[in-house]
């Protein structure tokens, strides 16, 4: 999984395995290893119920999207296209996160 951060916008790009291990129910995490034995998370678990979530910390990025919407993503592949939710900032900013397949044969 590769996670890019840029003002107003996270990205996320997984593998085809790594969607499938989303559709098994199960999450996948990137960990990067920081200085002073830190390390910063950032963890992405498919939701059977409810809407996507953001949640965070110093120490990572949470984030869940719907089952529904990766299997629909999944059967739409191969597709450059991904799935997208912009979440509402307490300072009245907007943070859109996108969940994209790399469906490059590697």
């Amino acid at each position: 999984m590769n996670v890019r951060l840029a003002e107003g916008s996270i990205r996320v790009r997984a593998s085809k395995v790594e969607l499938q291990t989303l559709l098994s129910s199960r999450a996948v995490t990137l960990e990067v290893a920081l200085p002073r034995n830190h390390v910063f998370r950032v963890n992405v678990r498919p939701a059977a119920v409810g809407d996507w979530t953001l949640d965070s910390d110093p120490t990572g990025l949470w984030i869940a999207i719907p089952r529904a919407e990766l299997q629909g993503l999944s059967e739409s592949l191969p597709s450059r296209d991904g799935l997208e939710k912009s979440f509402e900032l307490p300072n009245g900013d907007e943070v859109a996160v996108s969940f994209e397949v790399d469906v490059k044969d590697r």
